[in-house]
């Protein structure tokens, strides 16, 4: 599934647009993982908090328990992220304001260089990991934008299963007039 940065709901996307749970989300999407594997991948965030955050993002429906099993005395959850819960109708992102999407931006921003941060830390090889960032001008219409994003998301859709040897990457996209 692509985050395409929208959400259902003012409930939902209020409860994504924290920093912390944006990366849960995102960590989540196309996957499923317990709050003990979450905690290993998001190692900067504080144990405690990061359960409270999968609990704010379960209760709001953003994310649903798969599975539950018994451990030591407890249950242990397994979540996944509810696409549903993350994907915008055109008419609720053009509804939004421009302070709405400064603020959309701005997660999404963070949630990307935050992302980034881990994987430096995380003994990063750039050349190796075939890296990747940079700023192409383009001159577009509006249409033209729309249809270029819908055939960059078509052409990623056979890499997003983690099948063989492949590696999870994060690929991110922003069409915006300059």
């Amino acid at each position: 599934m692509t985050l395409t940065f929208s959400i259902v709901g003012i409930n939902a996307l209020e409860t994504v647009l924290h920093p912390v749970r944006l990366r849960i989300v995102h960590a989540l999407l196309d996957r499923e993982m317990t709050s003990r594997q979450l905690a290993a991948e998001l190692d900067d965030v504080p144990q405690a908090s990061l359960y409270r955050h999968v609990g704010r993002l379960a209760e709001a429906g953003v994310l649903r328990v798969t599975r539950e099993e018994p451990v030591r005395g407890g249950t242990q959850r397994t979540y996944t992220v509810v696409e549903s819960a993350v994907t915008l109708g055109p008419d609720d992102f053009g509804g939004a304001s421009p302070d709405d999407h400064q603020r959309y931006f701005a997660a999404f921003a963070g949630a990307l260089v935050a992302g980034f941060d881990k994987y430096l830390r995380d003994g990063a090889a750039p050349v190796r990991d075939g890296v990747a960032y940079q700023q192409v001008p383009i001159w577009a219409t509006p249409a033209e934008a729309r249809e270029l994003s819908a055939a960059v998301t078509e052409l990623l859709q056979p890499l997003r299963t983690g099948k063989g040897k492949r590696r999870r990457s994060t690929f991110a996209m922003v069409v915006h007039p300059s």
